[in-house]
């Protein structure tokens, strides 16, 4: 299972119509997939418009798909109107910038237009080896800094944002990884997304973000709940 099957799946069982995706660029995983309302979110969007268009007419649930060529949060700054006019996200893909604080406001952006029965799904949270895990803005920077062990595989930091969730909100949010596809995060709502203090508690951060990936090892997946697929 990869990110694909399982948000396809998620969106059949669960009867969703409005899927939000962070980190879209080529589309690999927004193309493909099919729900009422679609929304894409990237500064740099490389969807040929006959991409747009094929999908546009398509009879596969795909005639309403709206592109943000914009970072993440100018989309959740400056598109406020059009997030309430489209109603409540039923379901998120976070997949943007590879980093501990770019993941954790999306996530937290997400939140707060999240349906109550709604989830998050974020990409990268299970990096293979210490080399993947790279503390860096980019793959490109992290590919500079000649870390050994560099396969070309990057998740950055991403991991850090479920320890993060895990720590702050034990009773209110079900934070766990699903191990494969680079580790899916999979979170769910215990309690109304509204009833959430979704502000970033400095302390937590600057606590979870000076771990290092001996600290992910170490605690054989405990640290992300992380779970097999089964």
């Amino acid at each position: 299972m990869n990110r694909i099957s399982l948000i396809q799946n998620l969106i059949n069982e669960r009867e969703y119509s409005v899927y939000l995706e962070i980190g879209t660029y080529k589309g690999v995983s927004f193309l493909p997939i099919k729900c009422a309302t679609k929304i894409a979110v990237d500064p740099k969007i490389k969807i040929s418009l006959l991409k747009k268009l094929k999908l546009h007419f398509s009879k596969e649930k795909n005639t309403k798909n709206f592109y943000f060529e914009m970072t993440s949060d100018s989309f959740f700054q400056k598109r406020k109107k059009f997030l309430e006019k489209i109603g409540k996200l039923d379901i998120v893909l976070v997949d943007g910038l590879h980093t501990f604080e770019a993941s954790l406001k999306d996530v937290l952006n997400s939140l707060k237009h999240l349906d109550d029965n709604g989830v998050i799904i974020m990409h990268d949270c299970s990096p293979p080896h210490q080399a993947a895990a790279t503390p860096a803005s980019s793959g490109a920077e992290a590919k500079k800094m000649g870390v050994e062990g560099w396969t070309g595989t990057w998740c950055g930091d991403v991991w850090k944002t479920i320890v993060y969730l895990r720590k702050k909100y034990p009773d209110s949010l079900e934070a766990q990884v699903l191990n494969t596809d680079f580790g899916l995060g999979v979170i769910n709502p215990l309690r109304k997304c509204k009833d959430l203090k979704l502000d970033i508690n400095q302390d937590l951060f600057q606590e979870v973000n000076a771990l290092e990936y001996e600290y992910l090892i170490s605690n054989n997946g405990k640290a992300i709940g992380l779970k097999e697929v089964s």
